[in-house]
C-alpha cells in the first residue's frame, strides 16, 4: 500500500530544536506550546513552531501550564506560584501555599494546585482560595483540569487501595475509582465528564467521572508513562519514556503504533484525533499529522560560525593498507565489502583489467580469479548464503566465498542483490528486476511499472528507486512498502551505520526514514541535494548539494553550519567525529559535527567511491588506480583518540 493512502499513519509535520528543554506544555486546543529550558528562559511558540515571545524567567520553575489565553502558570523551586501575561511579563509571584505543582483551566480563570501538605487547593486567578481537598495519604504525582474548571482529577489512595479522585469546581468529591494500582499520568475531557487514567503497570482506564462508571480499560506494558484524550473523536494516546507511541480508538483498542528515535518528555493528541504532539529529552518538538502526505517540514537551524579547532586536537590521514589497480576511465574498478560469520570484514575487488580478487580486513590477498574479456557492471556478497555473484557485460557468474565458481549464464543486467537465501534481485537495462529463486530457477519480475534506477540493501530488504518513488522488497520479491513523491530523488542511500535510510530530492527535501520507511526527520533545504549522511551518536545530519558547500545539520544543538573544502562534494561516509567527504578534485576532508575541518588530504589518484569500514576511524576508499584503507585519526594532547 502507498503511504500517501494509509489512513491510521502519521506524518511529521514540522519540528524545532530546543537546546536544553526541561518543560513543555500545550493549550488545550493545541493553538500555542509553552517551553522552559536550563537557563531559565520561558518561550510561547504558535501551533507551527514559531516562537512568538521569550524572556529569562529568573525563577527556577518545576511546573508550567498554559491556558488557551496564553497565560502560563509556574511553581517555582522555592514553592511560589508564578503567573505570566500573554506578552510573556511577570503579572504576579506569591505563595500563599507551598505549591509543587500547579494547573490552569484552558479558560484562564480556575487554578489548581498541589501543596506539600499534601493537598489539592482550587483558587481564582489572584489565587485566593475556593476549596481545598486534603483527604490524602500521599502526595499526587500528577494533576488534570478541564476547560472550564468543572473538574479536577487526580491520582489518590485510601484502605481500599489507590486510584483516581475528582472534585468539582466547588470542591466537591465525586465518586472516587480505587483498586485501579499507582496512578501516573491523568488527562481530562474538555468538559471534565470524562477521565483517561495511566497506572504504574501499564494498565489504562477510561472512565465517565459524572456517572461513576467505567468506559474501557486495557494493558499495553509497564514502560507507558503518558497519556492524551481526544474529547471529539474518543480517541487516546499513550506513550512511553523510550519513545513508543500508541493510539487507542473510542473503545480502548491500538490502532497505530510509532516508535520515535529519541526519548520522549512529552506527546499529546488533539481533540479531534489528527495529530499528535511530541518533544523529547533532547529538546526536539514537533507536530505529527494525519493524511498529509508527502511531509512539509518547518524545522529552523540557527546557522552559526564555526569555532576554531582547539590547539589540543590533532587530526591527521593515514594510510593504513593499499593495493594498486589496473583501473582506466572507461572501466571502472569495483569493491563490495561485507563481514564475514568469522568477524572478519572482506573486500571482493575488481581491478578494472582482468583480476577480481578477495582480501582481509588487513589488505592481505585471500583469493583471485581470472576475468578475460569482459567488464564488471556490479558485485553482490551474502555471507548467510556462503555466496558472491559478479554481474558483467555478458552474464552473470557465483562463486562461493572461498573463489570457486559454482554457475554462470548470460544475460544483459546491470545491478545484482543476494539474499541471505541465495535468492537474487538482477536489475536488467530496462529498468526491471528480475527474481530468482536461485541461479537456475527465475521466479518471476518484480511487479513495479516504474523504471527502477538503483537499489540500496536495507537490513534482509532491498530498497528500490526509480525516479520519483521507493519500494521496500522483502526476500520473497514481493513489495512490501511504496512511497511516492512529488519530486525526482536525486539520492537515496543506507547511512553508514546500517541503521536509517537517507534520503534527498532535487527541490532540496532531505529525509531520515528508519529501515520500516517511516519517517524519523525531514528538512527543506534549497536546490537539488546529491549527499546525506548521518553520524548517530552526535544526531548531526550531513548534506551536500550543488555548490560546494556541505551543509552540518546538528539536531542535538539545533545549529547550522556550512563547511567548503576543495572542490565539490562527490562522496561521504560517516566517521566518529563527524562525517568523511571526498571531493570531485580528490580532496578528502575530516569534518566535525560542530562545522570544522579537522583534517585534509589530497589523493594522488581520482576519487570513485568511499566505504565505511570497521576498523575504528578508518574508510575504504577506490580510486582509479589503487584501492585504499584510509584512518582519519583524531587526538587530543593528551594522546587519547576519537571515541
Amino acid at each position: 500500500m502507498s503511504e500517501k493512502n494509509d489512513l491510521t499513519s502519521y506524518q511529521k509535520a514540522w519540528q524545532i530544536q530546543v537546546p536544553g528543554l526541561r518543560l513543555v506544555e500545550f493549550t488545550s486546543d493545541h493553538s500555542s506550546f509553552a517551553v522552559y529550558d536550563k537557563d531559565s528562559e520561558l518561550r510561547l511558540f504558535n501551533h507551527s513552531g514559531k516562537e512568538l515571545w521569550h524572556r529569562k524567567t529568573g525563577y527556577d520553575l518545576v511546573s508550567i501550564a498554559l491556558s488557551d489565553t496564553l497565560e502560563v502558570l509556574g511553581v517555582d523551586s522555592d514553592k511560589h506560584s508564578v503567573l505570566f501575561g500573554q506578552e510573556g511579563a511577570t503579572l504576579w509571584r506569591k505563595r500563599p501555599f507551598p505549591a509543587v505543582m500547579g494547573r490552569i483551566s484552558a479558560s484562564g480563570e480556575i487554578f489548581s494546585f498541589v501543596t506539600t501538605d499534601p493537598a489539592i487547593i482550587g483558587t481564582d486567578r489572584s489565587l485566593r482560595v475556593k476549596w481545598a481537598y486534603r483527604n490524602l495519604m500521599k502526595r499526587p504525582s500528577d494533576l488534570a483540569i478541564s476547560s472550564g474548571g468543572e473538574c479536577v482529577a487526580f491520582p489518590c489512595a485510601d484502605d481500599r487501595g489507590e486510584g483516581l479522585g475528582a472534585v468539582n469546581q466547588s470542591g466537591r468529591p465525586l465518586d472516587a475509582f480505587m483498586g485501579l494500582d499507582r496512578i501516573v499520568s491523568i488527562s481530562l475531557s474538555s468538559d471534565g465528564n470524562v477521565a483517561l487514567a495511566l497506572s504504574v503497570r501499564g494498565h489504562i482506564f477510561c472512565m465517565n467521572l459524572q456517572r461513576g462508571s467505567g468506559i474501557w480499560k486495557g494493558a499495553f506494558g509497564s514502560d507507558l508513562v503518558g497519556v492524551s484524550y481526544a474529547s471529539k473523536s474518543g480517541e487516546s494516546l499513550a506513550y512511553s519514556a523510550g519513545g513508543q507511541l500508541v493510539k487507542l480508538d473510542h473503545n480502548g483498542l491500538p490502532v497505530w503504533e510509532h516508535y520515535m528515535p529519541d526519548r520522549l518528555l512529552k506527546a499529546c493528541i488533539t481533540d479531534d484525533g489528527s495529530a499528535i504532539f511530541y518533544a523529547t529529552e533532547r529538546g526536539e518538538i514537533g507536530m505529527l499529522g494525519q493524511n498529509l502526505g508527502q511531509t512539509s517540514n518547518c524545522l529552523v537551524f540557527k546557522e552559526t560560525i564555526a569555532k576554531a579547532v582547539s590547539a589540543t586536537v590533532k587530526s591527521s590521514f593515514m594510510k593504513v593498507w593499499n593495493i594498486d589497480l589496473v583501473g582506466c576511465a572507461e572501466q571502472q574498478s569495483r569493491v563490495y565489502t561485507w563481514k564475514g560469520q568469522d568477524g572478519v570484514e572482506y573486500c571482493l575487488v575488481w581491478d578494472g583489467g582482468e583480476k577480481l580478487f578477495c582480501i582481509n580486513d588487513l589488505g592481505e590477498e585471500v583469493w583471485n580469479y581470472r576475468l578475460s574479456g569482459t567488464r564488471v557492471n556490479d558485485l553482490a556478497v551474502s555471507s548467510e548464503a556462503d555466496m558472491a555473484i559478479v554481474v558483467t557485460s555478458s552474464g552473470v557468474i557465483g562463486f562461493d566465498l572461498s573463489g570457486c565458481e559454482i554457475f554462470k549464464f548470460f544475460g544483459q543486467f546491470k545491478r545484482a542483490h543476494l539474499f541471505a537465501d541465495a535468492a537474487m534481485v538482477l536489475l536488467d537495462s530496462l529498468g526491471k528486476c528480475k527474481y530468482y529463486l536461485s541461479s537456475d530457477h527465475f521466479s518471476h519480475q518484480v511487479d513495479i511499472d516504474a523504471r527502477i534506477t538503483s537499489f540500496s540493501v536495507v537490513c534482509d530488504k532491498l530498497l528500490l528507486r526509480s525516479e520519483k518513488a521507493l519500494f521496500l522488497l522483502n526476500s520473497e520479491g514481493n513489495v512490501e512498502k511504496q512511497i511516492e513523491f512529488e519530486n525526482t530523488i536525486s539520492c537515496c542511500n543506507l547511512s553508514s551505520n546500517g541503521e536509517f535510510v537517507l534520503f534527498g530530492d532535487n527541490a532540496g527535501q532531505v529525509i531520515i526514514y528508519n529501515l520500516e520507511l517511516e519517517v524519523i526527520f525531514s528538512y527543506q533545504l534549497g536546490g537539488l541535494i546529491s549527499l546525506v549522511e548521518y553520524n548517530r551518536e552526535f544526531e548531526t545530519l550531513f548534506v551536500a548539494g550543488e555548490d560546494e558547500d556541505v551543509i552540518v545539520l546538528n539536531r542535538r544543538r539545533g545549529e547550522m553550519f556550512k563547511v567548503s573544502l576543495t572542490g565539490r562534494p562527490a562522496l561521504m561516509t560517516a566517521h566518529e567525529a563527524g562525517v568523511l567527504v571526498g571531493t570531485d578534485l580528490d580532496q578528502l576532508g575530516l569534518i566535525s559535527t560542530e562545522g570544522q575541518i579537522l583534517a585534509r588530504y589530497t589523493s594522488p589518484h581520482k576519487l570513485k567511491k568511499m566505504l565505511p569500514c570497521h576498523r575504528k576511524m578508518s574508510m575504504i576508499v577506490l580510486a582509479d588506480e589503487a584501492l585504499t584503507c584510509i584512518a582519519a585519526v583524531t587526538s587530543s594532547a593528551t594522546g587519547k583518540g576519537t571515541e
